[in-house]
């Protein structure tokens, strides 16, 4: 009886034994934070201490928001009042940036993550 054992080496085919151009690739799997950054799954948001979540859609942040039963306060919708003020706490990669009309009304509060939900474009 012939009795035959495969090796690894069995397995590559002799052209590319021959030729030494067999090369393995690491698998590389995306960080979480990495994946989250680039596809985030939803904005969290918080206004007046209550927390709101928005799954990522066209339109401005308050519009998405109200078409998906979220409760945010709201008045103008222009950009001028700012009772739409919101802090992203997640998921700011998916907005545009902060526009000259929310500048000029949050001034320094944009670097603590702060929008308005008018304004702000889910991209």
């Amino acid at each position: 009886m012939n009795k035959r054992m495969l090796t690894v080496g069995s397995l590559i085919p002799k052209h590319m034994l021959l030729t030494n151009h067999l090369v393995i690739h690491p698998i590389v799997k995306a960080s979480p934070s990495a994946t989250e950054h680039r596809h985030p799954n939803s904005i969290n948001l918080l206004q007046n201490q209550i927390q709101f979540e928005v799954r990522p859609a066209k339109g401005n942040l308050l519009d998405v928001a109200l078409e998906q039963g979220q409760a945010l306060q709201y008045k103008c919708r222009k950009g001028t009042c700012g009772v739409c003020t919101v802090q992203v706490v997640k998921g700011a990669s998916c907005l545009s940036s902060p526009n000259e009309k929310e500048q000029k009304k949050l001034k320094k509060g944009i670097n603590d993550g702060y929008r308005l939900a008018c304004q702000a474009n889910i991209t």
